[in-house]
């Protein structure tokens, strides 16, 4: 079994489930079920076009964290070496 997640965002409304299965199609087949029998339910989201599609689907590694907070990463973490600079 392989591991997926997949974000949906219609009608300002935004869907985001990780689930099991044997292949991709498996994958999108159980996410639409889930979501038919109000097993996934959506949360308010007004940022994007609501009468446009957004789906993100991936296959993800089990040992790899997918998802991210305000506490896990702290702002003005540097990237990159500093530049040089003369005077």
């Amino acid at each position: 079994m392989k591991l997926y997640r997949i974000q949906c965002r219609y009608k300002n409304i935004y869907v985001d489930k990780t689930l099991s299965a044997e292949d991709d199609k498996a994958a999108l087949e159980s996410f639409a079920k889930c979501v038919e029998s109000g097993e996934i339910k959506g949360t308010d989201e007004g940022f994007y076009d609501p009468d446009r599609v957004f789906i993100t689907f991936e296959e993800v590694d089990r040992d790899v964290s997918t998802r991210t907070s305000g506490e896990e990463a702290s702002v003005g973490i540097a990237v990159g070496n500093p530049s040089i600079t003369t005077g």
